[in-house]
């Protein structure tokens, strides 16, 4: 039920970041309305993509710590696949801008169709790949008929699941947690580089240095959470990851502006950053065996949508709060230097707002209640039921 979407989706993914990079003749009116379009199919495409292939993850395995070292494979690539984007961009524009006769507009078109094409057969490799392990749709049975559902009937179908789904303890945490990590991704990840340009009075190519090492880091820092992990317990990992990610914002406020007190920074955000991705969406595979034990359904698709949705619900509101933030510390784009206030209110403003929300991320992840050793009890409640064996129901409420 996951590779269908992914097989299709991928290619129109493919062809929506195509179709963003390549400049198109026409008045800037309908290029307008015509760059909002292939924008809206961009992320309809994307989300066609990595809703069911993270869902994936968790039909391939259903062991505690394996799902965990998938996880932290999946973010380690992740951001192996964003140094190579952020570092090989530019020198293939260069080298198509030269190979079609120094037309940069060609430049970006060629650059945009490569990835597009690496995108949409990377995917399709994975789908292939993992053909005969998934399991089958436990939603279709044999000779039956599919119904067919208005965008009215599936909206009210989604809000119905969703409103179930809210039910279970586990995964209204891990929505919270989400919600307030992401505020911090695009927050503090906006005001980074005004750090960086006002604060520290970095150039281009020092600021360069900074995200490339950034970058390493992050994947370093995956594979260590997912080592930690399986050593300890996940929400141990997400707690304690989160709890470092607020001190990273932090010690831009009290520690002296040097290059030491930004790579001490780069360190502790990369842990925390790492350990918020690995564990988000393995602890989202834990927690749907609450919904398989009350009602047979596996909801791993909806859990990752919901917590899709409250993502970009965090990135919208980091996105305002960053210019609201600069509105208010009296930042002016059009000054070629800011006030000594404005510069302070900068540094303040990333140290003290993240780290803030993050506080509370950090509260409610103590809180997960999903540990390996109830997985398990939990596991073999559901094998229990699926072999026709009668459930203690106090037991089965004391777990969850």
């Amino acid at each position: 039920r996951r590779r269908p979407f992914i097989m299709t989706g991928s290619v129109l993914f493919g062809i929506a970041i195509a179709l963003l990079f390549i400049n198109i003749d026409m008045p800037m009116g309908a290029k307008t309305v015509y760059f909002i379009i292939i924008n809206a199919l961009y992320w309809v495409t994307l989300t066609s993509c990595v809703i069911p292939h993270i869902s994936l993850g968790s039909e391939l395995s259903d062991d505690f710590d394996e799902r965990t070292k998938l996880r932290s494979c999946a973010v380690a690539l992740m951001g192996i696949g964003t140094l190579i984007a952020t570092s090989a961009t530019l020198v293939l524009v260069n080298f198509y801008t030269e190979l079609f006769g120094g037309s940069e507009t060609a430049g970006w078109a060629g650059t945009g169709i490569t990835y597009g094409v690496v995108v949409a057969l990377i995917y399709n490799i994975c789908c292939i790949i993992v053909k005969d392990k998934e399991p089958k749709n436990p939603n279709l049975k044999e000779n039956a008929v599919c119904e067919k559902h208005s965008m009215g009937e599936s909206f009210s179908i989604f809000c119905t699941n969703a409103k179930k789904a809210f039910q279970n303890k586990a995964l209204r945490i891990l929505i919270i947690i989400n919600f307030c990590v992401n505020i911090v991704v695009t927050l503090g990840g906006g005001l980074f580089v005004y750090i960086l340009t006002y604060v520290y009075k970095y150039d281009d190519m020092k600021t360069s240095q900074v995200f490339l090492v950034q970058g390493i880091l992050v994947i370093l820092a995956a594979l260590f959470a997912g080592y930690i992990a399986n050593k300890s317990e996940k929400k141990v990992v997400m707690a304690g990851g989160v709890g470092v990610y607020a001190l990273s914002f932090l010690l831009i406020c009290v520690m002296p502006v040097s290059d030491i007190t930004i790579y001490i920074v780069l360190v502790l955000y990369s842990i925390g950053n790492s350990s918020f991705w690995t564990m988000i969406y393995a602890m989202s595979y834990d927690s749907t065996i609450v919904e398989q034990i009350k009602t047979g359904d596996k909801p791993d698709g909806l859990y990752t949508s919901l917590i899709g949705l409250f993502m970009k619900f965090g990135n919208s509101l980091g996105s305002l709060a960053v210019g609201i933030g600069l509105q208010l510390v009296g930042f002016s784009a059009d000054a070629a230097m800011q006030t000594e206030s404005t510069v302070e209110g900068i540094r303040i403003l990333y140290g003290v707002a993240p780290a803030a929300v993050l506080v509370i991320g950090f509260i409610v992840a103590l809180r997960y209640p999903i540990t390996k050793k109830k997985y398990n009890e939990l596991l073999n409640i559901y094998n229990d039921k699926q072999a026709g064996k009668e459930i203690e129901k106090e037991l089965l409420d004391k777990l969850i």
